[in-house]
This record gives C-alpha cells, structure tokens and sequence, in this order.
C-alpha cells in the first residue's frame, strides 16, 4: 500500500499564503505567483516550481513563495529541493505552519524521525488547536520511542529493523525475499533503487498504532517499508507477497515522484507480486462490476473497504495491459516524466503513444 501523504492533506489550504502576498508585491511577481498557483492547481508541478523559483529569485524575502517552491518540489519528489525551500521559508516566518507540517512530513519520510517530531514539536505553539497535527507528533513520538529499541539485520540493498531476538528469523528471511526481489522485480521493469532501503517489522497492533493505516493493510512504504509480521514463520509466502508489493512501491516512488496515480503505483506493485496477476483476474471475474481508472487516482483508503480488493484488481489488470501493449521500459519513462513535472495525460499519451481517454475505454 503507498499511502496518502498526510502532510500534503494537511497542507491543501495550500497556496493561498501564496496569493495573499502575491497582491501585495509587484505586479511582475504577482503575475508569476498566479501562474505558479494555476500550475499547481492542474497538478502541473513541473511548472510550478519553475514559476515559483522564477518568483523566489525576484522576491527572496516571501516565506509563502519558498514554501510554495518546497510543495512543488516535494511533489515532484525532489526532497533536497524540496527541505531547502521549506527551511528557507521557516527561516523567513517562524510561525508559518504549512511549512513546519510539510517540513516534519518530509523529514518523517527519509526516516529522520527525531527531525521530524523537533519540527513539529516548534510549531504546536502556534498550532495547539490542529488536532491532526497533535495526533501525527503523538504519533511520530511512538514510532521514535519503538524505533530506539530495534535490532537491525541487513542485506546489499536493504536495511531491516525488528524488536528482538525472538524476530531474528523472519528478519533475516525478510532479507532473503526482499534481495530476491530486487533482482527479479529490477530484472523485469530494467531499474533499480540506488539507495538503501530502510524496513521496519511490526507486530499487527504496533503497525496499525503507528502506521495508522486501514485494517485492511498489511504493509505501507512512506518513505520506508513497514510491515505487519503475523503468523511471518507459518505463513512465509503472505510475508513475501507484501516485502514485493512495498518493494514496488519504494522503487516507483524514487522513479516517479510523488504524483504517480495510485491505480498505476498500486496496480504496478500487485503486477509484482508471486501470483499477483492470477489473483486480480480471478478477483475481477467474480466481481459484479470495478470502477474506472480516472476513479483511482487517489488513495484506496478512501474507499469502502468492500470495493478496495476490486480497485486493486482492475488496477493491477490495466498495468499488466500496459506492460503487454507497450513493455516495461515505456511505463518506466512514463514514471520518470512524471518525476520532471510532466502532465499524467501528456505523457501517458506520449510514451504509451495512446490517448488516456482511450485507455480508460478499454478497461470498462
């Protein structure tokens, strides 16, 4: 499961700092401040954080124009550009809220837990009342807490943190399938993560206290994989399934960025999966029906937990179909011009050399 980023929900009142100043500044920065914001708006966020570092380098004092360049970076995944913008930004207004939330969020992400929670932890004071932002630092403070006391077992691409002895076994098993997995997965789509991964083993009641993901979940990456261990010993192929799905997951979001569609980056990952493409047509053909592609965009969190296994499914078959119709290598440069900013549509059609509309068609 790739989940919804919950500073950026936070953050969606969004670029309204922006406009505010925006009228107060020259009518040269003011006009690029209300392209940037358009940009965001129709998620071109190439476009916007080359607007909005046009309009920084014209007006290096406006905090809201920093964090405006930060909130295109960071959807862009460019998270050096992204952290040094936002940085900035809190240097300039100290109280600037939607900077300290997507800050800690990015800061969360890259595992820097103790970083993230002193972020958060310097704006509640101008925050007390935003229940979603004491929730989160309580949060990150039990996963600060837990994180002091692992164990670490580590393999050439992947670094896994567990509780204690007693997981040292499936810790190292963990191991063994995820480097299979690089190989294998690597293989097939031709790319690989260049860092190491970081990869958390959970208890069932620890990952969903931390985690906070539906009960419907068994995995989630966020920057690092982390992973309910039920039954781990006993049921090894359930363990390896979602090692594989989060391993995906990890590797779109290092070639994608942060504005993949989740029917692409879910349907991608269960596509990996040992049995992945046998499970979602079997799933489909009992189905009395499964919603259209430009339905699931967004988080399956948000749907009923009845239509969610559907949602993967017909996510998963569409990808395979990509992957039939054009390779692995088209759907992969796909992925990197979503990274530079380039429009989901523009470049499905440019890659693909097949209209999104049209595609969507197919799939009903």
């Amino acid at each position: 499961m790739f989940p919804p980023i919950a500073g950026v929900m936070v953050v969606m009142v969004l670029l309204a700092p922006v406009a505010a100043s925006a009228q107060r500044a020259p009518a040269a920065i003011e006009a690029i401040a209300e392209e940037a914001d358009q940009a965001f708006e129709e998620k071109r966020f190439g476009d916007a954080l080359e607007a909005f570092t046009k309009a920084v380098n014209l007006a290096p004092e406006d905090a809201s124009l920093w964090f405006g360049k930060g909130l295109s970076a960071f959807m862009l995944g460019q998270n050096d550009v992204a952290e040094a913008a936002l940085t900035r930004a809190l240097k300039l207004k100290p109280r600037m809220v939607q900077a300290a939330i997507l800050l800690g969020e990015l800061q969360y992400q890259a595992g820097r837990v103790a970083d993230a929670v002193a972020t958060y932890e310097s704006i509640v004071p101008y925050a007390a009342n935003d229940r979603r932002l004491i929730a989160r630092l309580e949060q990150w403070r039990k996963d600060s807490r837990f994180s002091a006391r692992l164990y670490t077992s580590r393999g050439a691409h992947f670094r896994v943190l567990f509780e204690g002895p007693a997981d040292d076994a499936i810790a190292r098993r963990a191991v063994e399938y995820l480097e299979s997995a690089y190989s294998r997965v690597g293989s097939a789509l031709a790319v690989h993560p260049t860092n190491t991964i970081t990869v958390v083993l959970y208890t069932l009641q620890q990952f969903h206290d931390i985690t906070r993901a539906p009960a419907w979940a068994g995995g989630i990456y966020d920057g690092q994989i982390r992973v309910a261990v039920k039954d781990a010993l006993s049921q090894p192929e359930e363990l390896e399934r979602v090692l594989v799905h989060e391993f995906v997951h990890a590797l779109v979001a290092q070639v994608g960025g942060r504005s993949v569609p989740f029917w692409l980056n879910e349907g991608l990952a269960t596509a990996q999966e040992p049995g992945g493409k046998e499970w979602a047509a079997s799933m489909l053909a009992d189905a009395d029906g499964h919603p259209a592609l430009d339905q699931l965009h967004g988080s399956f969190s948000k749907l009923d937990p009845s239509d969610v296994a559907v949602a993967y499914a017909q996510s998963t078959l569409a990808v395979q179909r990509l992957l039939d119709m054009r390779g692995a290598a088209a759907v992969i440069t796909l992925l990197r011009d979503l990274r530079m900013g380039v429009r989901f549509e523009a470049a499905f059609h440019q890659r693909l050399a097949l209209r999104y509309d049209d595609f969507v068609a197919m799939q009903r």
